[in-house]
């Protein structure tokens, strides 16, 4: 199962290398860029994407909120730092991620359960709200005819699949016995899969677990109002698509919304590629790549692409490893 994932990295690797190999040129431009960029527009990305940060340790917060054990907003915040750079730093699917979590979480009080159910919550809220915010820079090209049939085609199959798949969602999870059956048959398949590569299989009864655990989850947040969660999911997505756009303007180009939401919801799919810390430059390199075939010059795509990875994705893991020394040394 390993050298499959490697080749599939390997492989994305490849593709993004070969569409961004015409970029190569554009470097010495965009290193004029940089000299030349309006360095406000830096400051109010950099101050963007820390209230977007501060929107998901809100939502995170709210979440564990029923639940038994008390945790700061700013504890809150270095925790999920933290988990941001061990995701890095320990590549796992996101499983090294979860597993420091229920740890810190634990010193402050709460259950393995209650770290697992608001994760998995989360999980649900963000990516909601990316894909609503994917569809609407869809149809905003699709309005303004920036996008031809072919296209079209595709995109509308992609549309569909992802409403049937939430629609599906939402009605197996519905019901406590049938979302059981749901899991039942999916880690069935997921089995036989594992046994094809001669892997480790899924314990069903860890499945089945982990669903009476979001139930459980659900009831215990009983009547506590929704809307602040999908208040603080949509608050971390747009202000998220809201930094990239001050990157663009840094370098004087005045990016449409439509080409700035699509870009976005590519970037999301691209990035989940990588199989190895950091993904080896993949997402980096896709975003310049998503943008200069939208229609941004090749130099101010590659110069955007850079300054918004390292205000969004490194700077935050690298104040999240300081985070997490800070509170392992706490405890």
């Amino acid at each position: 199962m390993i050298w499959v994932k490697r080749g599939i990295t390997l492989l994305a690797f490849s593709i993004v290398l070969y569409f961004f190999w015409p970029l190569l040129g554009e470097l010495r431009k965009t290193a004029d860029l940089f000299r030349e960029a309006q360095w406000g527009w830096i400051v109010v990305a950099f101050l963007l994407q820390f209230a977007s940060y501060a929107n998901l340790t809100g939502l995170n917060h709210l979440l564990l909120r029923p639940f038994e054990g008390k945790i700061s907003f700013w504890r809150m915040m270095a925790v999920l730092s933290s988990l941001a750079f061990i995701e890095v730093a320990i590549p796992s699917a996101g499983v090294s991620g979860v597993v420091l979590r229920a740890r810190l979480l634990g010193k402050s009080g709460y259950s393995l359960e209650a770290s697992m159910f608001t994760v998995f919550l989360e999980a649900i809220y963000i990516s909601a709200v990316m894909i609503v915010v994917s569809l609407a820079g869809i149809w905003y090209l699709v309005q303004y005819g920036q996008v031809r049939r072919f296209q079209w085609v595709l995109l509308f199959a992609l549309t569909v699949i992802a409403i049937s798949a939430g629609l599906l969602a939402y009605w197996a999870g519905k019901d406590r016995n049938r979302a059981k059956r749901w899991a039942l048959k999916g880690g069935e398949i997921w089995n036989w899969l594992l046994q094809k590569f001669k892997r480790p299989q899924l314990l069903l009864d860890d499945t089945i677990n982990r669903v009476d655990v979001f139930f459980n989850g659900l009831e215990h947040l009983g009547k506590t109002p929704r809307w602040p969660f999908t208040t603080t999911s949509i608050g971390r997505v747009l202000l998220d698509v809201a930094t990239l756009g001050a990157c663009f303007a840094a370098f004087h180009f005045p990016i449409s919304l439509g080409v700035l939401l699509t870009g976005f919801g590519l970037m999301l799919t691209l990035s989940g590629l990588a199989a190895i810390p950091g993904g080896f430059g993949l997402a980096d390199a896709s975003l310049a790549i998503i943008y200069a075939r939208l229609g941004a010059p090749g130099a101010v795509a590659v110069a955007a692409a850079l300054a918004y990875r390292i205000i969004a994705y490194w700077l935050i893991r690298f104040a999240g490893f300081f985070s997490w020394i800070i509170l392992e040394a706490k405890s």
